[in-house]
């Protein structure tokens, strides 16, 4: 007996469809978050602000590692949280254009404080959306859950690309 699982026809287009989305959703803001930076430490150099406001997004992301990932995943479902978190990054990308200790500093907390239930969430996602296509195309779960992270991740790591030839 076959391990295909009977579902809507567009099913698996819907499961692509969204991989890809999120895969695009991530180089976009990628794009624009590793752009500012990756330039820190060079345009908001007066009295180490650059520095500072990229200490503050890891020291916040060492802490929500610990605490934030599993507790909003449950509260929230991992689609929500994938895009909750995903916004977090918005503040710090609009403090470029005022930078200040006050306006980066919390913004950074913010990116910290998101990014660790982003990361998570955006696992859980593919994970999940990689066993409902391999049990949908009778194939290996784990290879499919590879391709769709190896996707991901190509389109993740291009964001490094566009953001150092936009700045």
């Amino acid at each position: 007996a076959s391990g295909k699982v009977k579902l809507p026809r567009n099913e698996k287009w819907r499961i692509l469809k969204n991989v890809a989305a999120v895969s695009a959703a991530f180089m976009v803001q990628f794009t624009a978050f590793q752009g500012t930076a990756n330039l820190q430490s060079s345009i908001n150099a007066a009295d180490g602000l650059g520095t500072v406001s990229l200490s503050s997004i890891y020291a916040a992301l060492v802490v929500s590692c610990i605490f934030v990932p599993t507790f909003l995943i449950k509260r929230l479902t991992v689609k929500w949280t994938l895009c909750l978190s995903m916004l977090c990054y918005a503040p710090y990308i609009g403090a470029q254009f005022y930078p200040a200790f006050y306006t980066l500093v919390p913004a950074g907390v913010v990116v910290g404080l998101g990014a660790a239930p982003m990361w998570t969430s955006k696992a859980t996602y593919l994970t999940q959306a990689g066993s409902v296509y391999a049990k949908l195309t009778d194939q290996a779960v784990d290879g499919i859950i590879v391709r769709f992270f190896g996707f991901f991740f190509l389109a993740w790591q291009t964001a490094e690309l566009w953001g150092n030839l936009v700045s």
